[in-house]
């Protein structure tokens, strides 16, 4: 018995202490046995518990029916708590009378706490995906809804979550549209293949005409098996709206709604923009790389690519906290917010504080920190010209083709991380950026990636990296610095996202012609 580490004990009828373990008396700071013999819960505990003890006993002493595996909270005479799993039963002698009570009671305390906490994530999560403008819901192999946002809901028609789970998206859409959602459904279910930022014709009541732009994605468990899905839609119908407006009044609306349908907005670019539009990639003005390896399979890392005209590029290189979950709802809420802003997105620092105005609310209603770094920057090939913002984020480096020189672009007045500081105002800043150049953006699991020693990979290094890459592509920046990272680190796994976007200021113009065609 006193080899066990559960906790055990026998009492009398008056429930005092005739018998116990090392393990109990070492719990309660006894050095042996003997010096709890003769006491009582009340003794040991605060009376809220062992009141209720008593009480269980004094049960099981009149009726002889055992108490099995009850978790219950244990307050100590200091006011400290912990947790048990604690079973009871009748303590008889060899005629089958009950002289007593005996029980054994488990250590429960760390389960318990990871339960409380487990809790509060759940909540958290909730609170974010609730306060998200665009519709997120999650679905079962069946199509039917587990869990949907607030949002989702009023589209529904719905007033809470229990109306809608079980149910499939036809029956509350049975039309052409619904059916096709469905099927939709099912082509990621059964292939595997998501659906990434389409543009479709919503559900709106009446005839009145909606339009959404539906990210589909499988999710799966540990063992990479679908078990459903998860859905997020944006409804852009004022911007629908207003592109179908700008259509009929000119002949190249067509080439900007196009361009509208390649939006990035849950995930990593697929393919590079070209500048300007309809050129050959490798008659572009701007050419891009990266590298983006998530340390989990929800990374708080990413990063953008926004084509605003012709002539001018947004990009975003964006570090969310934490990993997980939590972290890839709040990429999409932050994806959604520059999506969103349109031309305003010229001006880096109103985009970094739309994302600041976005993330302030939670930690208001959830009491928890919720921030990421942010570095957003437009580059203008008529101008040569890069404008930019920094909400916290390492600061990335410019590459100069004329002097082989890598330029930090940091500034001597660093900015908050957006959802730190409510209604921050952000500074604009800007620099040339010549043909030839290459600008390089990048995370904080670059430059804090550790070696066996313990030791990081710094920003030094990054620059003397970077400095002797002279005369190299983008593609081949990112793919040996990834090599270097893997080497100095000693592993391919690294402990933190690891996300690089590189962009090459190629200098080439070659102007889109209008060709009309006369009938």
């Amino acid at each position: 018995m006193d080899t066990l580490p559960d906790r055990i004990y026998f009492k009398d009828l008056e429930s005092r202490f005739v018998r116990v373990n090392e393990a109990y008396a070492r719990w309660h700071g006894f050095d042996s046995p003997a010096s709890i013999i003769g006491k009582t819960d009340h003794d040991l505990f605060a009376a809220v518990h062992a009141d209720v003890a008593r009480t269980e006993e004094e049960a099981i002493i009149r009726t002889g029916v055992p108490m099995v595996a009850k978790v219950e909270k244990l307050t100590m005479k200091d006011g400290s708590v912990a947790w048990g799993s604690a079973t009871k039963m009748a303590w008889r002698d060899e005629s089958g009378r009950i002289i007593g009570t005996f029980g054994v009671t488990r250590d429960a305390t760390a389960a318990k706490l990871a339960e409380e906490r487990l809790v509060e994530e759940r909540n958290l999560l909730r609170t974010i995906i609730d306060h998200l403008p665009a519709r997120v819901y999650v679905k079962d192999t069946a199509s039917r809804y587990l869990l949907n946002n607030v949002a989702h809901l009023a589209m529904l028609g719905l007033e809470g979550q229990e109306q809608a789970t079980g149910r499939t998206i036809l029956d509350f859409f049975s039309n052409e549209r619904g059916r096709q959602a469905f099927s939709d459904d099912r082509q990621v279910l059964e292939t595997g293949t998501p659906i990434l930022n389409q543009e479709k014709s919503d559900f709106g009541a009446g005839s009145q005409l909606h339009w959404s732009l539906t990210t589909k994605v499988p999710l799966r468990d540990l063992e990479q098996h679908i078990i459903g899905l998860v859905g997020i839609s944006h409804d852009i119908t004022r911007r629908k709206l207003a592109e179908e407006e700008l259509q009929r009044r000119t002949n190249e609306m067509e080439a900007d709604v196009r361009m509208a349908r390649q939006v990035q907005e849950t995930f990593l670019p697929r393919a590079y923009p070209v500048f300007p539009r309809g050129v050959p990639a490798e008659a572009s003005a701007l050419r891009f790389a990266h590298r983006y390896i998530p340390a989990t399979t929800l990374g708080g890392d990413f990063f953008d690519i926004v084509q605003l005209s012709d002539t001018k590029c947004g990009v975003l290189v964006c570090d969310v906290m934490g990993h997980g979950v939590r972290a890839g709802l709040l990429t999409a809420l932050i994806r959604g917010v520059v999506g969103e802003l349109g031309e305003r997105a010229e001006n880096p620092a109103h985009v970094l504080a739309e994302i600041n105005h976005s993330l302030a609310p939670i930690l208001e209603r959830t009491g928890q920190p919720v921030f990421a770094t942010a570095f957003f920057g437009v580059f203008d090939t008529t101008t040569n010209t890069l404008s930019y913002g920094n909400a916290g984020h390492p600061s990335p480096l410019i590459r100069r083709a004329a002097t082989g020189t890598v330029v930090r672009l940091s500034s001597e007045d660093p900015e908050p991380a957006a959802g730190l500081v409510a209604n921050f105002g952000y500074t604009r800043r800007e620099c040339t950026i010549e043909p030839g150049d290459l600008f390089l953006g990048y995370t904080d699991g670059v430059i804090e990636a550790p070696d066996a020693a313990g030791q990081i990979y710094g920003d030094s290094r990054l620059i003397g990296f970077l400095q002797d890459s002279i005369g190299q592509s983008g593609e081949e920046v990112c793919a040996r610095l990834v090599r270097d990272l893997a080497t100095f680190s000693g592993h391919s796994i690294f402990e933190d996202d690891v996300c690089l976007v590189t962009l090459e200021c190629t200098g080439l113009v070659c102007p889109v012609q209008t060709v009309s065609y006369e009938i």
